[in-house]
This record gives structure tokens, sequence and C-alpha cells, in this order.
């Protein structure tokens, strides 16, 4: 039985204890009061009616007479007069029945015991008998009765305008109540929230020690995001710049072209400086960093300046003057680097001391069957040429794949048939160490030019025309049905967009079909990219909480470079994170990764998250990710 109702039901056998009692003690006064009061007019009515009988010399018949008018003319049960020698001389009795709305049962409870009035009648000297009289008693029945019937109507309606203030009071009083419940809840969730201190003094101490707890969380995880930062930081990045060093970008190549969506726009631009040794040798070392640091910083500006033309970025600096950047997914890539040149041009114009230098970039779409070696020495190779033009860019604008379509009309029609009715779920597992399914990962596949492609091949047009809440709504739809379809139901995890996030009819869209089958939303895991969430917190833990109402499981995707910057992480009860396939290759023999993943495991796991490694490429590496606390894995032979 809930406490609601323990209080409601305490509150009405106290109400109604307290209110029968104040019944059967008012009755019984009120009846004894009643029986005192009908014998004081028995004895009243008795004294002036034998003071009549007294009076002058009356003979029996007028005797008889006067008594039978007084009982006619009065409510009596009984007048009798009785001779010294105990005969009756008169007696008039009622012996008819009454007609009253007392029921039989109440008359028994409320049965009168009055003593009859008692007077001598005599006429001179002379003694004539006793005078015996008895008043009705069922007038005081109805008068008791009727008493009774608007006490207990009284009692019900003052119940009832006292249980609805109770329950306004009740509210009030157990509103904070409801508020512990939720948080209570939430931390079974896995979101350790905090809420400010009710009045009540009770809830107040549990409210207090539900904090208590949700504050060490999250000290516990501000001290581990500290700690991942240290380590990450230390073996992957420029001490001056914060951008990934040599290493781990080589790293971050390699990744990326063995495991990541081989029909994808990306594009690799290396930026160089020319005329540093020529600075360095005129001004300090301190404006020599200052200008490194500023040049970051204009890097940082391009992307800023094309967001919503990509979908990831990642940087790197190679050496003193050489910086790369990363672009998932990219749009075209001569127009990036018309806004590159711009960016460049107007850095070397803040200060004199950049005069002197030279920096240039070269551009390249990435092909899948290159190694990072035949990459890197494309991209330098454009770098050479153009240093020797003296040009500021140099772009290889080649794509290996070339869709058959070329404006927006022709992108349009295309997805939307291939929308329409064209869909593909491309799905393979998510293992844990004893083979067993966590879920499955589902891309999609949309059917163009004669071919079933991948995201890669399609999503820069697609986000180019604002199709992409479309088309991640759409692929919830697709996996729904699969689900239902299926006798024996998988989970599927579905990749979704920022665009998708910012959509709000898309994620109405989104929250309808959810809601529609909570047994098939169950099976649902909605994923965002760790950048997105990184940089749009706010909305991705609005998205969370939304969401996570459906039963649908939440995650994040390409976790590692700013997951210890996601802030109250405790409070959004994410249920699995996949680690970037950048910090996965070649784990088994990269000591520096080994130590941050492992701490991250340790941190995600006092969470309850669980951690997937992303895009494992062998055994060794595979061995060396469970042994360092991993729950699952996606192996690169799964997919491609």
């Amino acid at each position: 039985m809930s406490l609601v109702r323990q209080l409601w039901l305490s509150v009405i056998l106290i109400l109604l204890a307290s209110s029968l009692t104040n019944f059967f003690i008012s009755t019984y006064f009120e009846r004894k009061n009643l029986q005192e009061q009908l014998y004081l007019k028995n004895v009243d009515d008795v004294n002036s009616l034998a003071l009549m009988l007294s009076q002058d010399d009356k003979q029996l018949t007028d005797i008889e007479l006067l008594i039978a008018a007084t009982f006619d003319a009065g409510h009596y049960q009984r007048i009798e007069l009785i001779d010294p020698a105990g005969d009756s001389i008169f007696k008039r009795q009622y012996r008819g029945e009454l007609t009253t709305d007392v029921p039989a049962l109440a008359q028994k409870v409320f049965h009168f015991e009055v003593e009859p009035g008692i007077a001598q009648v005599s006429s001179g000297w002379n003694r004539i008998g006793t005078l015996y009289l008895e008043s009705h008693t069922q007038y005081v029945h109805e008068a008791l009765w009727h008493r009774t019937q608007a006490f207990f109507v009284s009692f019900i309606i003052i119940s009832l305008v006292a249980g609805l203030i109770g329950s306004l009071v009740l509210h009030f009083i157990l509103k904070p109540l409801d508020m512990v419940v939720e948080q209570a809840h939430r931390f079974s969730e896995k979101r350790f929230m905090t809420l400010p201190l009710p009045r009540t003094k009770e809830f107040a101490k549990v409210v207090l020690a539900m904090n208590s707890l949700a504050k060490r969380f999250k000290s516990i995880i501000e001290d581990g995001n500290k700690r991942l930062d240290e380590l990450r930081y230390r073996g992957q990045h420029d001490e001056l710049t914060g951008l990934a060093n040599c290493e781990a970008f080589e790293t971050l190549l390699d990744a990326q072209l063995k495991y990541r969506d081989r029909e994808g726009h990306n594009v690799l631009f290396m930026l160089k400086i020319f005329g540093m040794s020529e600075i360095s040798l005129r001004l300090e070392k301190q404006r020599v960093d200052e200008i490194i640091v500023e040049f970051t910083q204009v890097v940082f500006d391009f992307t800023k300046q094309i967001e919503g033309r990509f979908t990831d970025v990642r940087f790197g600096r190679l050496n003193g003057s050489e910086f790369c950047i990363l672009l998932t997914e990219a749009e075209d890539i001569q127009q990036l680097s018309d806004v590159l040149v711009e960016a460049v041009r107007a850095f070397k114009g803040r200060s004199r001391d950049m005069y002197e230098l030279y920096i240039l970039h070269a551009g390249v779409y990435l092909s899948p069957d290159e190694t990072r070696t035949v990459l890197m020495r494309r991209v330098q190779a454009l770098l050479i040429e153009a240093s020797k033009e003296r040009a500021m860019a140099l772009i290889d604008n080649k794509l290996t794949i070339v869709a058959p379509f070329n404006d927006d009309i022709q992108w349009r029609k295309a997805l939307n048939n291939a929308l329409s009715d064209n869909i593909h779920a491309l799905t393979f597992p998510v293992v844990r160490k004893d083979g067993s399914a966590i879920h499955y990962q589902a891309l999609m596949g949309l059917e163009l030019d004669n071919d079933i492609r991948k995201g890669g091949y399609f999503v820069h047009w697609a986000r180019r025309l604002n199709m992409i809440p479309q088309i991640d709504v759409r692929m919830i739809e697709h996996i729904l049905a699969k689900i239902e379809r299926e006798e024996n139901a998988y989970d599927y995890a579905i990749l979704l967009s920022y665009e998708t996030m910012i959509d709000e009819p898309a994620l109405t869209s989104i929250l309808n079909l959810l809601n529609r089958d909570k047994s098939l939303a169950q099976h649902v895991c909605l994923e965002v990219r760790e950048s997105v969430a990184s940089a749009h917190f706010d909305l991705f833990k609005h998205f969370t909480l939304t969401l996570k109402d459906t039963g649908c499981k939440i995650g994040l995707k390409r976790v590692g470079d700013s997951f210890s910057t996601l802030l109250d992480l405790q409070e959004l009860g994410l249920d699995y994170i996949k680690i970037d396939s950048a910090f996965v290759y070649n784990v088994s023999i990269n000591v520096s990764n080994q130590n941050f993943l492992r701490g991250l495991c340790s941190l995600a796991h006092s969470l309850g998250i669980v951690v997937i490694a992303d895009g494992v490429t062998s055994k060794e590496d595979g061995d060396t990710l469970f042994e360092s606390g991993f729950d699952g894995m996606i192996s690169l032979m799964q997919q491609f």
C-alpha cells in the first residue's frame, strides 16, 4: 500500500473514531437530558391535573371526564387514578401505534425509561386516590433520531470538505516525496542528479543523503576525467598547441583508411609554414610559440566557418611547421580550400612578424584502397609542387567513386526515391568476449546508381539539401519494422546526426515512433557522436533525457578525445559508449593508449556504462582490450 493511501486511511480512521466517540458521548448525555426533561414534564403535568381534580367537590364522573379530556388533549401514554386500596378507579392508556420514521433498531438503542409523574388527589379532607401520568416517549425518540441524522449528514459534509482541504495540503506536503522518488528512479537509471532541499525536515534528510551520493559520484567522475585527460594529453597531444601529435594522428589516419566508410568524401588538408627557421633567429622563442598558437587558433576557426559542411574533424601537428586537418563526409574540397586560403591570408595580415611566413596547404580526398604512407606521399607531393609554384593551395579533387548525379535537383529526386522503397539496413554484431551479441550496429544503405550505397556516398549531399533528419527518421522506421518482423528480436544501434538533434519535428517523429510500441523501442539503441555531444552538451542532455523515457538505449560513438569534457555525465544515464577506432588501432603495442583506455573503462563502469571497442583489427588488439576492461567490440572483419 502506498504512503499516500496509508496516510489517507490513518486520517479517515482517526476522524471516524473521534466522531463516533463524540457521537456516543453526546447521544448518551442528550438521551439522559431528554429523559430528565420528560420526567419533569410528567411531574408538572400530574401535579397540575391533580390540583384541578382536587378543587371543589367533584363527582367521580367529573373526575373521569376531566382525566379523559386531559388525556385526549395531550401526548400521554397513560393517566391512571388508583384508590387508596390499590384498585384502579379510572385509567386511560394509549394502545395504538404512532406513525414514525424512527427505525426499530434506533428505538431499541435510544430506549427511554422515564418514571411516571405521581400526585395525590383529594376532595376536601378525604383522599380520593393516587394519580399516575406517563407521557409518550415516541416524540423524544423522533427528536433524538433527527438530531442523529443531522449529525451524520454534517459529519459527511465536514469529512468531504476536510478531505478536499486535506488532499490539497497533503499534495503540497508530499510534493517533495515525488521529487525524492524521481531522484531514486533516476539513480536506478544511472543518472545521479541533485535536488534542492525541501522544507519538510524528514524529506530534507533523505534528499540530503541522496544529494551527497550524487555529489560523490560527480566528484569521482571529475577526478577520473582529470586523470584521463592527463593520460590522453601526455601520450597523444602536442604540448604547445594541444593538437594530436604525429604518432597519434598517424594512428588516426590508419584507422580512418582501414575502418571508416570507404565511400565517404573524406578530406585531408596538410598545411606547411615556410620561414619558421628565419623568424626563430630574429624573434624570441616565446614570440615564436605565440605565433604557432595563434595559427592553431586559425585552424580551429576555419572549421567553425565551415561548420555544417562536414561530419567530424581531427587535427594534428606532424612537426614544428606542418599541420593536418582531417574532415569526414565533407563537401566539395575546392570550396573548403578557398575558405582556408582566406583564413590564412587574414592571419598573415595581423602582424609584421608574420610577413616573412609563407603558408600554403594541399588537399586530397582519401582513397579507400591506399595506405597511410601512400596518402601522406600524395599530399606531400602536392605541397612540394605548390611551393615551387608559390601557390597558397593546391588541390587534388579527383574522387575514387563518382556519383552520376550532378546537382541539387537530381540528388533530391534520387534520395527521395531511395527513401520511399529502396532503404536497407547493413548490420553487423557488437560481440562480447564469449562471442554473444550485445546488439547489432545498423548502417543506412540506400539503393542509388543501381547499387546499395552507405552513408558516405550521399550524406554530404543530404546535408546540403537538409534531408539528414528525414533520413534518420526513415532509418528508425525501417529498424522498428525489422524488429517487429523478427521472431527473436535483437537490439539495433542507429547513429543519429547533429542535424536530427536540433530538428524539433524530427525529434517529435522519433518520439512518436518509439512511444507507439515500447516493447519494440526497448530494442532500439540511439547513438550520437562524442564530438557532437561535447560541443552541444545541453542539446545532447535534452535529447538523452527526452528519449530515455521511451525505453530505448542511448550511447555515444567515436568516444575518446572529448569524453572527459562532458559535464554532469552522471546525470545522463548513458547505456554504452563506443571507443573511437583511432584509440583501438594497434592498442596491443601502444602502452599509452592502453593506460588511457583502462582508466576510461574504470570510469565508465563506475556509472554502469557498457564500454565497446570500435574497429578492432586483430586478435591481439581484441585480447588487450578485453583485459583492459572492455565489455564488447566491433571487429573490422565483421563489417568489411
